[in-house]
């Protein structure tokens, strides 16, 4: 009888975790860069007539409504990190990674909420990246509920033996 031959795979579950990891955390560095430029960046779009509005306020209140989704994205991007972390610890189906995705669904959520008006009054970029995010809040909370039955199914599973 033929042995069967099995290739050792060249991607795995622990590879996609650690490059996510990496890319979250590149993202998160850059999410702060960003937000140090802020100003730059405003003055710029500004300059260059990007902006809808004029007058002496649209500087702060674009620099403000950056600075909240700047805290926005790292604290989602700190909850998708620990969610990682746990993933490749083997922890899958825990409260914790329920909560996490709650959170980032909430990030998301907020990010919507706050872009799609702004994007209407200031900056029409922030309206589409406000779409974006809010269709993400609504994939990351299809997932938490997801994650949410598991648990329970676990939970049940645990107390059955």
């Amino acid at each position: 009888m033929p042995q069967k031959i099995t290739a050792k795979r060249f991607w795995d579950d622990r590879k996609s975790i650690l490059l996510t990891r990496l890319v979250t955390g590149g993202v998160f560095i850059a999410c702060i860069l960003i937000a140090l430029a802020g100003p730059a960046i405003v003055d710029w779009l500004i300059a260059r007539g990007r902006v809808a509005v004029t007058g002496p306020a649209v500087r702060g209140v674009m620099l403000g409504l950056g600075y909240v989704l700047a805290a926005l994205a790292l604290w989602m991007l700190w909850q998708l990190e620990r969610l990682l972390a746990r993933l490749g610890q083997g922890a899958v189906f825990v409260p914790a990674n329920v909560q996490a995705l709650r959170r980032i669904a909430w990030c998301c959520a907020l990010a919507a909420v706050i872009c799609v008006p702004a994007g209407a009054a200031l900056y029409f970029p922030f309206a589409c990246m406000g779409i974006a995010a809010g269709f993400m809040a609504l994939i990351v909370h299809v997932l938490k509920n997801a994650f949410e039955q598991a648990v329970k199914m676990q939970d049940e599973l645990d107390y059955t033996v």
